[in-house]
């Protein structure tokens, strides 16, 4: 039998996370073996790596999500795709294909949804089984390292394009200038939102600089500046056309909720399991939308690649380390202390 190392999550319970020798994934007839090449850390995984999180982890279960490599061994009825194909990989590992929200393409909120690197298996490992109805190719001219970071860039297109009203010459506000939040920023900035503001805390200098080479026009540290009355004495005094709530804690949904515009529109990504603990009734009496979006679906994810593959947009800029798989706990690290933005991670022997 062969094995490979892998980062498991071992127990439901805070730290119980470590290296483990495991079986190299066997698949099945309409799957793929890809052999990694580059796995990005998520925000939600030192989240599990603490036991931090509202929902219950498939443990024992190999972390990871984001991930690009090269198609290693094809399965019996799997057509289109070869040895060699060198792709990324949506991160519905399994969805009933049946049901109305399967059938609406919808797939990413069926019942019987189970993520990589929540539910199944994921690619904190040399090689993942992958369905290939979830398979997507990675253009020539785009790195495996880029294409590992398809599925954030998926989660902010699909929050601003799919489910937002934003327009050129709008006024975006985004909170939280983590990696969705500035890949918020790009996509506000490709849909020619004229203001754009990013909010952060303190730590997040360097961010914020990013932030800036991304398309924000201008940057506000809520450590030492209230953006409540900077933001409100932008243009008409009315607030943001559209704000994205990319952090996720109960001060951020409130700071949403007093700078979004009347007939505005909240998007929430960023969770956050603790209570809210304020009333709600601004959304009444400003007559906003408060959008909660999660995940992507094919779709998306094919425009993407197109964005990535004609460089609209380049992951590139948003990655700062690279690991080895067995100094995932560094990367973690990193990515905690803000000192990293995006690590990636690579396969070991």
């Amino acid at each position: 039998m062969k094995t490979m190392k892998a980062v498991v999550k071992y127990d439901n319970v805070a730290g119980a996370t470590e290296v483990r020798e495991v079986p190299v994934p066997s698949i099945g007839p309409d799957d793929v073996l890809v052999e990694t090449a580059y796995i990005g850390i998520c925000g939600s995984d030192p989240h599990m790596h603490h036991n931090k999180v509202s929902y219950k982890v498939n443990v024992p279960l190999i972390l990871g999500h984001e991930f690009a490599g090269v198609i290693a061994e094809v399965g019996a009825n799997v057509t289109g795709w070869k040895v060699g194909d060198r792709v990324t990989s949506e991160t519905h590992a399994d969805y009933c294909g049946k049901c109305v929200m399967c059938r609406t393409n919808n797939y990413h909120v069926c019942r019987e949804r189970k993520g990589y690197g929540f539910q199944i298996d994921g690619a904190f490992a040399k090689y993942v089984r992958v369905p290939s109805r979830i398979l997507h190719k990675v253009p020539d001219n785009v790195s495996l390292k880029e294409a590992a970071l398809t599925e954030p860039l998926c989660v902010a297109y699909s929050s601003l394009v799919k489910h937002s009203p934003l327009k050129p010459g709008d006024l975006a506000v985004i909170i939280g200038p983590g990696p969705i939040g500035l890949l918020c920023t790009k996509i506000a900035s490709i849909l020619g939102a004229s203001d754009i503001v990013v909010v952060g805390t303190d730590g997040d200098d360097a961010r914020m600089e990013i932030a800036k080479k991304l398309g924000a026009t201008m940057t506000i540290n809520s450590s030492q500046q209230d953006p409540v009355p900077i933001i409100m004495g932008m243009r008409d005094g009315y607030g943001a056309n559209l704000v994205v709530d990319a952090a996720g804690f109960s001060p951020t949904l409130k700071l949403s909720l007093d700078v979004v515009r009347p007939c505005g529109q909240i998007n929430k990504i960023g969770w956050g399991p603790g209570p809210v603990g304020f009333s709600l009734d601004q959304l009444i009496s400003k007559a906003a939308t408060l959008q909660g979006t999660f995940s992507h679906n094919w779709d998306v994810w094919e425009k993407c690649l197109v964005l990535m593959g004609e460089r609209t947009v380049d992951l590139g800029e948003v990655i700062t380390h690279e690991l080895p798989l067995d100094q995932w706990q560094k990367g973690f690290d990193l990515m905690e202390t803000k000192e990293g933005l995006k690590i990636v991670l690579t396969p070991v022997e």
